[in-house]
């Protein structure tokens, strides 16, 4: 049994919930096209609007990237709404480091994004 390093775990994660996420819209272009868009700019957003702030942006404009966010809490075992944990009696110190963790994870989703998910308009020159 290999002990996993956390940036392999997200990774991995990360990998799985895009190639689902592929699979399961692959037909529908302009879906995935405004959902790599959206990933792209995730962790900016994050750094710049807070994380809070963030995750009820995306929750109300692009539910499939708050969801899969979400998801990686109860791939963790810590069933809990991302936001409603946000929300609830939550310290400075847990605040920071839950922004801190969603930020390896937006990273990782973006790197993973920009591979799997090819843009409509290629240019050749």
């Amino acid at each position: 049994m290999s002990i996993k390093s956390i940036e392999q775990e997200i990774a991995q994660f990360c990998f799985n919930e895009i190639s689902t996420y592929k699979k399961n819209v692959e037909s529908q272009s302009d879906k995935l096209s405004r959902f790599k868009s959206d990933i792209r700019r995730l962790p900016a957003m994050i750094t710049n609007n807070g994380l809070l702030a963030t995750m009820v942006f995306y929750k109300k404009t692009n539910e499939d990237v708050y969801n899969i966010i979400n998801s990686w809490f109860s791939y963790k075992r810590q069933n809990i709404d991302l936001i409603e944990y946000l929300t609830n009696d939550v310290d400075y110190e847990k605040l920071l480091f839950k922004t801190s963790e969603v930020l390896k994870l937006a990273d990782w989703l973006k790197r993973i994004v920009e591979v799997e998910i090819k843009d409509e308009k290629t240019t050749e020159e």
